[in-house]
Order: C-alpha cells, then sequence, then structure tokens
C-alpha cells in the first residue's frame, strides 16, 4: 500500500494510510488484554532478576546471556513458523536496518543486565527498570511516535517516583557490592534500561507488518550473534574475564574464570526460566502489547519489576537465613516499599489513558473517501517510518 496524500485543514501536510492492524489479526483486543500483557512481562521480569542471580552465581554471566539468546531466539523463530506463513514471517530485505537495530537493543539489554545483577543487587536491577518510561518517552517524541500531554507525563512521573522512593530510601539497608563494583553494575543497569527502550521504540513499525512472535525470535537472533562475538572477547581477555566474574568470594570468582565455558548444573534451572518465561512469553507478550499501547505505556510498567523483585526475596529470606541471604545480596522489603502507592497511582492515570484505547500510535483518524477509517500521521512519525522502512508494504486491516 503506497503513502497517499489526504486533505487536511490542519496547518502541516498530512500523509494517510487506512487503519491497520498486524497480519492475520480480525479487529484489537479489549484494553484489558493489553495491559494484562504488560503486567505479565513485567511481573515475569521481576522475578527473573532474583532467578539469575541464582543462575550466574559462580559461572560466566556472559556465557549464561548468549546461552539465552542462542535457544530463544530459534524457538521463537520455530514458533512464528508454525502459527502463521512463511511470507508473513520472511523479514523483507527493506526491513533489515530496523531488525538489525532492534537485535543491538536486545543484545544491549540482555548483556548489560546479566552483568550488572552479577556485580549488583538483583533487587537494585528491578529497581532501575522504572527509569525506561523516561528513555521510551524521550526517545519516542524525538522520532515522532508520541506527543507529550499533561496526563501521560504526570502518570509517567508519578509512577516513576514512587519507584525512586523505593531505591533512595531502601539503598541503606541493601546488602548489595560496594565501591567501584556497585557503580559500574548501576551503570550496566542504565545502559540495559535504555536499551529495552529502544527495542520498544524500534519494534513499534515492525509489529505493523509482521506477527510480534517473529519480530521477537528475529531480534533474538541477531542479538545472539552479536552476543557470540562479545562473549568470545572477554573469554580471551583475561582482565575482561576477571571482571565479569567479581565477586566477594576470592573463591566464587576463580571458579567463573577457570569455568569460562562451562555449564554447571546450578545455571540450568535458571536458564530454563529466562528462556521460556523471561524471553518465550514476556517479551512475546511485551512486543505484542506494543502493537496496540503506546510506547511510553508499554515502559511504565517497568515500574512493577521492583515489587516483584522486593517480594520474591522476602519470601526467600523468610524461608531461608540470614547467611543465605547475604551471599546471594538478596534483603527484605522495608519502609522503602510505601513507593508503591505512587506506583499505583501512576499506572492509575495511564490505565485511563484515552490514546492506550486507540491504538499504539498517535494519530488521528478520519472518514476517507472509500468510507474506510483512514489514519493521519504528521510530518514526524511518517520521516521516521520512512527513515527505518523505506519501500515498505503494510497490509491493511480487512477488518
Amino acid at each position: 500500500l503506497s503513502f497517499r496524500l489526504a486533505q487536511s485543514p490542519s496547518p502541516w501536510a498530512a500523509r494517510a494510510l487506512p487503519a491497520m492492524g498486524p497480519p492475520g489479526s480480525r479487529g484489537r483486543p479489549r484494553p484489558l488484554m493489553v495491559h494484562g500483557a504488560l503486567v505479565l512481562a513485567q511481573v515475569v521480569f521481576g522475578g527473573g532478576a532474583i532467578v539469575g542471580k541464582f543462575g550466574v552465581h559462580g559461572t560466566n554471566p556472559a556465557l549464561f546471556a548468549l546461552i539465552r539468546e542462542g535457544i530463544a531466539g530459534p524457538l521463537l523463530c520455530l514458533l512464528a513458523l508454525g502459527s502463521h506463513s512463511l511470507s508473513e514471517v520472511k523479514p523483507k530485505l527493506a526491513d533489515m536496518p530496523c531488525l538489525l537495530a532492534a537485535g543491538v537493543g536486545l543484545f544491549s539489554n540482555q548483556l548489560f543486565f546479566i552483568l550488572g545483577i552479577k556485580l549488583s543487587d538483583p533487587v537494585i536491577g528491578s529497581a532501575w527498570q522504572p527509569s525506561q518510561p523516561v528513555f521510551t518517552l524521550m526517545l519516542a517524541v524525538l522520532v515522532g511516535y508520541e506527543k507529550l500531554t499533561c496526563r501521560r507525563v504526570a502518570g509517567i512521573l508519578i509512577a516513576v517516583s514512587g519507584a525512586v522512593f523505593m531505591v533512595v530510601f531502601g539503598m541503606a539497608s541493601s546488602g548489595g557490592s560496594s565501591g567501584s563494583t556497585a557503580l559500574v553494575g548501576n551503570l550496566l543497569f542504565c545502559l540495559n534500561c535504555f536499551g529495552t527502550s529502544a527495542y520498544v521504540i524500534v519494534t513499534k513499525g515492525l509489529v505493523k507488518k509482521y506477527p510480534a512472535i517473529a519480530v521477537t525470535g528475529w531480534a533474538y537472533l541477531l542479538g545472539s550473534m552479536m552476543m557470540l562475538v562479545v562473549v568470545a572477547i572477554i573469554n580471551e581477555t583475561p582482565e575482561c574475564l576477571r571482571f565479569v566474574c567479581s565477586d566477594s568470594d576470592k573463591d566464587v570468582q576463580q571458579t567463573c574464570i577457570d569455568g569460562a565455558w562451562d555449564v554447571p548444573r546450578a545455571m540450568i534451572l535458571p536458564l530454563a526460566y529466562w528462556i521460556l518465561f523471561s524471553s518465550v512469553t514476556a517479551y512475546f507478550a511485551m512486543t505484542w502489547a506494543n502493537q496496540y499501547a503506546t510506547a511510553s505505556s508499554v515502559s511504565v510498567y517497568t515500574v512493577l519489576q521492583p515489587c516483584t523483585s522486593g517480594l520474591i526475596s522476602a519470601i526467600l529470606i523468610f524461608t531461608h537465613d540470614s547467611a543465605w541471604a547475604k551471599e546471594y545480596s538478596l534483603s527484605y522489603p522495608g519502609w522503602n516499599d510505601l513507593g508503591i502507592l505512587g506506583i499505583i497511582a501512576g499506572l492509575a492515570l495511564l490505565f485511563t489513558d484515552s490514546t492506550l484505547q486507540q491504538g499504539g500510535t498517535d494519530d488521528r483518524r478520519e472518514p476517507g473517501p472509500d468510507g474506510r477509517q483512514v489514519a493521519f500521521l504528521d510530518d514526524a512519525a511518517v520521516a521516521s517510518l520512512d527513515g527505518c522502512c523505506q519501500a515498505a508494504t503494510v497490509r491493511s486491516n480487512p477488518g
């Protein structure tokens, strides 16, 4: 379908395209389903932060990330081929730059997060995730996908403020790493959040043309190739390997260094969780919801991660002893967790945002000359779509 000019009384020249959905869709799902998918994804991610800490204890975290991506990518692609035709799943050459960018976003997200929880506290890692809505909103505004509204900004700021309250007032009681290692760990979490936000923005256009599970699978495949190169470099560079294997217990650190390519039995169950739940289930749910929700709304649900991690930490510490918890840098939730009230208030504002009810892009929809719904995109949105995926064929929703 070629973009066609539409007459519009607005001062800017608008281009329009018929209202569309993803391949094979029959109308939009109920908003509750979209919200449910986003909640599910972030709860799974929050649990993954705790599970991942067990998986990288005494092992190479970069190898952990490589195995995760190397298995999840082909698995997602097979699931895509099993539920869609080859023509729907196979990416066009013009879309490869977008897919490559999605792979970079996913690669950076996976690598920096797993390294972060190795060097720092998994609860702190989850607490960093609420920064994603800020990154996403800034990127979405820059590329023209979204416009700032008072309600949207207020919802994000309130939710993020609640999460920041949890982090700031919980740092004193956190038993995580200290010094330069903790500082690097926090920097890695920041890069992890930026990578996730970039992934959400880049896949925004792709999920309009390909099934969400196929987009996720291709991104994982490309990301795993990048991860393989990085892991090979780390394992062949003693300084890098010593750094990623950092641990307060020197024996644990040496075990990691000596077995840089080893997959111990303790890594298998955490890997299974990250592949089946964090990769296949959560990323598919998030990418699917990205078709119908605004980019900033997709990311704002990351504020649920510290809540999930804090709850799981409390249960684990209660069922074990404090010495065991200290070994894995786990701590009880404290007064800082009252920040959940701000999180709930911010999510309530976004839950009632009309832009989420209407779809995943900020556009105007009016009847076209042939009576069909037409979505008017401003110049910024059209430019970002054209620049990312030129000559792309967009299939309209027959419904």
